[in-house]
């Protein structure tokens, strides 16, 4: 273990820790205020020293770089130096891991698509782009006055900080020698449902200029969007021009949740019936996996009811934060939100083609899985389809019954990634974690039986750029390959495939 002169040794190595400790905002707010004072005296020197991107760190040793090395043949990954990289294309940095050798190639057909994405970016006038490819986020929403934990932040409320998914080998070193977390201190995903009523929906947003909310209620100034065409509405651009929003507005930062899911239930997994009329409307039961952040922003999944011309949409979520949100309610709060059965309906206007949503809460168990699903009382009912975003199913051990669940009982499943080199691991490992499987399930399905036989039948497993994925690049330190949040779609079940 370090001792504490160590230990602060290697505090000081990590570029603006203290500060972020100290206040998990205060760099980026800072950085807001540094940016704007430089671009009001009209200064380009001082605008040109301002740089937002992220320190670059060695994939293989985890040493920050004074000066960063990338790999010459794919530019994806930051070394510190020849030898790292020498050793790093012989064998993984991890036990297990594959040798760069054996991701070269595939790294440099992934970088192909940088332009693309930086393009996307750059229709936003608020955008930014570092010397290292990434956009700093949090700066952007703390230009916008938006950064900060609680309900006063409305929809935008984060824990602070660096979150799980962004930690650097470095960071998780240092806090596993006794380094508290940087995240404000007592966050809650969802606080907002442990009061009695969800705030108005444009004090929310918390924008100052108010004509730069995406509005889910309407009058005489606001009108509702038209009913949209089928395919009308197919990227964040046609988004933006089908809502009569403005591209100055930030909503993009936040709305990618809502509408990843959009594309997942329409173009990835086919779900939705063009058909549909205000006389045959159609039902659909979503089960949305692995909820954290978007508890505090439930309503925004509303655009799925304007999007969705006459369909009644229901959505449940699924998560620890979600269990531990309603049972925290259950014995706090007055008359919270958390414990009803609704937490949020919405209906769209007739001219929009009146599509309606419910959201509901999990309770019953920290997770997705068989017990919570099968062995309750009562007749099983599987919902239309599960979806989960960023979901990381090859790290985290409680997607193992969706996966094979969904193939069993062929429940259409899609899910986002952040890179394009995960979900292509998942899509090639996907019919080995299957097979796997069906040893555990024998008990339960006979060789030979219709759930066995769905569960290890070839599926296909297509991977998609998600056109709704958040504007700019990650900041990761240790790759410079396409790494967004929500970036990129896969069928992990497409349904009942012929």
């Amino acid at each position: 273990m370090f001792s504490n002169a160590k230990l602060m040794a290697a505090l000081a190595e990590i570029p603006g820790l203290q500060e972020m400790l100290s206040d998990p905002f205060k760099m980026y707010i800072q950085g807001a205020q540094d940016l704007e004072r430089a671009e009001k005296s009209g200064d380009e020197k001082a605008l040109a020293r301002l740089d937002f991107g992220v320190a670059a760190q060695c994939l293989r040793c985890s040493k920050h770089c004074e000066k960063a090395l990338v790999c010459s043949g794919c530019k994806a990954v930051v070394y510190c130096s020849k030898k790292c990289h020498g050793e790093d294309w012989k064998a993984g940095p991890m036990p297990r891991a594959p040798a760069h050798k054996e991701l070269c190639a595939l790294n440099k057909e992934y970088m192909k698509r940088i332009p693309y994405f930086q393009a996307e970016l750059k229709h936003f006038p608020w955008s930014r782009l570092e010397t290292d490819g990434t956009c700093p986020h949090d700066l952007l929403k703390a230009r916008f006055k938006v950064l900060g934990s609680g309900p006063k932040f409305g929809y935008w409320s984060v824990p602070g900080g660096r979150r799980p998914h962004d930690d650097s080998p470095t960071m998780i070193k240092v806090r596993k020698e006794g380094l508290p977390s940087n995240s404000t201190v007592g966050y809650v995903h969802g606080e907002v449902l442990l009061g009695s009523e969800w705030p108005l929906d444009v004090d929310a947003w918390k924008f100052k200029d108010t004509d730069l909310v995406p509005r889910l209620f309407f009058d005489e100034d606001y009108h509702p969007p038209t009913k949209p065409s089928p395919g009308q509405v197919k990227d964040w651009k046609s988004w933006y021009e089908w809502r009569g929003l403005d591209l100055a507005s930030p909503a993009a930062l936040l709305m990618d949740f809502p509408l990843s899911v959009y594309y997942l239930i329409t173009s990835v997994l086919d779900l939705v019936d063009p058909s549909s009329s205000a006389t045959d409307r159609q039902e659909l039961t979503i089960h949305y996996l692995g909820a954290q952040v978007e508890l505090n922003f439930l309503p925004l999944f509303s655009e799925l009811a304007l999007l969705l011309p006459n369909t009644d949409l229901t959505i449940i979520f699924f998560g620890k934060p979600v269990y531990a949100l309603v049972n925290r309610a259950r014995k706090e709060a007055s008359a919270p939100l958390a414990t009803q059965d609704t937490v949020w309906e919405y209906k769209a206007p007739k001219v929009s083609g009146g599509g309606s949503l419910k959201i509901r809460l999990h309770s019953e168990s920290e997770s997705w899985n068989r017990t919570t699903i099968i062995t309750r009382s009562g007749p099983v009912k599987f919902p239309d389809a599960l979806v989960g975003l960023n979901a990381g199913i090859l790290t985290y051990p409680e997607w193992g019954d969706p996966v094979v669940m969904s193939a069993i009982f062929d429940i259409p499943f899609a899910i986002t990634e952040y890179a394009e080199q995960s979900i292509d691991q998942l899509a090639k490992a996907l019919p080995g974690m299957r097979l796997a499987a069906s040893h555990e399930w024998r008990s339960a399905f006979e060789p030979g039986s219709e759930g066995m036989t769905s569960l290890l039948k070839e599926r296909r497993h297509p991977v998609t750029v998600n056109p709704f994925h958040r504007p700019g690049q990650r900041a990761l330190p240790v790759v410079r390959s396409p790494n967004l949040y929500n970036g990129f779609a896969l069928a992990v079940t497409m349904g009942a495939e012929a």
